[in-house]
């Protein structure tokens, strides 16, 4: 498909695109098919401004250095949003993204566990400095060696991110790049945090690469084998606000996740979030027997030792 759009003077595949009222079904078919899908207009703008809000004052926000993976024009509040955001906990359990995510992933795992939760705020440079350069081009999955299996039909999907547009992304502010359709490319376990990136196919470049350009209450849904990256922000950017995003990665249960939630966020937030939330970042089971210790369930599988 790529050699022959490019005959046609096309440089990639384009980014599907879906409205609210499309089904896990569609947005998992999509994903499954060009590595990527935006879903235009999932929540309203308002829910994204009070997200925003309940996020400006955290403390904790840090940049990348100067010319790292993480880049030092982007701010990034990692973990802990989800204790200090209740919308972003609403949207980790949004139903229409988590039932497409469960498509997608239970087919590899008996349970899907979210594992990144990053808000991330592209900023302006500042008056004298040029734009941060755009993000190597990677793969999320590239995180586990498992994403290295060389067979695409047996090769597992091993996580979905997913970014919510808390402000309108722009091609101007650096909306997120994708090589749609390299999720069906042979994998490499470089580029995760690399400088580099890996290899792209004979004829490719970073700059094919199409921005997910989406209105402010939208969202992207990628697989982990899927290339992609961050744009620059660019100093023609009018008003220069930051372009606001919230991250999520979904992975499979038995993988490692990014994320240590127990760790960043106070146990009494984390007792206060909803059944379904706590299980889905692993903070559900039993405990045999009551004990000072036990600040939480023990048991991350279930308990054999009770009565029939």
């Amino acid at each position: 498909l790529y050699r022959l759009r490019r005959r046609r003077g096309a440089k990639v595949l384009d980014i599907p695109r879906l409205p609210a009222t499309a089904s896990p079904e569609d947005v998992a078919r999509a994903v499954m098919a060009r590595g990527v899908v935006v879903i235009e207009r999932l929540i309203p703008e308002a829910l994204m401004d009070s997200m925003v809000e309940e996020l400006a004052s955290a403390q904790g926000k840090f940049h990348g250095a100067v010319g790292s993976f993480a880049g030092h024009h982007t701010l990034r509040n990692a973990c802990k949003p989800l204790g200090e955001s209740k919308v972003a906990q609403e949207l980790a359990l949004q139903p229409l993204v988590l039932s497409a995510v469960e498509k997608l992933l239970k087919p590899w795992c008996k349970r899907v566990i979210l594992g990144t939760c990053s808000a991330i705020s592209v900023e302006a440079p500042p008056d004298g400095e040029p734009p941060a350069p755009a993000q190597v081009l990677h793969r999320d999955g590239s995180m586990w060696g498992a994403s290295g299996w060389p067979f695409e039909s047996s090769r597992p999907e091993l996580s979905i991110s997913v970014m919510w547009a808390a402000s309108d992304f722009t091609a101007e502010n650096g909306a997120t790049r994708f090589l749609p359709g390299s999720n069906h490319w042979q994998p490499s376990l470089t580029g995760y945090g690399s400088k580099t990136g890996p290899s792209l196919p004979a004829g490719f470049q970073s700059e094919d690469a199409l921005q997910a350009v989406m209105p402010k209450g939208s969202v992207a849904l990628w697989s982990g084998h899927t290339l992609h990256g961050a744009g620059s922000y660019e100093r023609s950017v009018t008003p220069a606000g930051p372009r606001h995003g919230l991250l999520f990665i979904y992975n499979l249960g038995w993988l490692r996740s990014e994320h240590n939630f127990h760790w960043a966020v106070p146990r009494a937030v984390l007792q206060s979030l909803s059944p379904a939330l706590k299980s889905l970042i692993g903070l559900d089971g039993e405990n045999a027997v009551e004990h000072d210790w036990y600040t939480g369930p023990v048991y991350a599988q279930p308990y054999l030792g009770g009565p029939e």
